[in-house]
């Protein structure tokens, strides 16, 4: 393949690690959301139903922090090879100066 098709693969898969760390940060956002809320229902609303309610809302909240990490662990990864076959290449589209 020609440089100019080989430089807007490498750039098309960026875009694509770059909206997959925009969902991670999604799940980011949602997770403390979500243990924010069942922080607050177990701060002011009493009640053991009210204290289950908010350890739900922490626990979905915990899970979507750690899927989100996952997610993160796994974007670093992707770019840490992206980096690589730009090298491999010869390319520096994505070399910070």
């Amino acid at each position: 393949m020609d440089k100019n098709g080989d430089i807007m693969i490498l750039l098309a898969e960026e875009q694509t690690f770059l909206s997959r760390e925009r969902t991670m940060h999604s799940y980011m956002q949602t997770g403390l959301a979500f243990s924010s809320v069942g922080l607050l229902i177990m701060k002011y609303l009493g009640g053991v139903l009210y204290f289950c309610a908010g350890l739900f809302f922490i626990i979905i909240g915990a899970l979507l922090i750690i899927e989100a990490g996952k997610r993160y662990m796994r974007f670093r990864r992707a770019i840490a090879t992206l980096r690589e076959k730009e090298a491999r290449l010869g390319y520096d589209t994505g070399i910070i100066r």
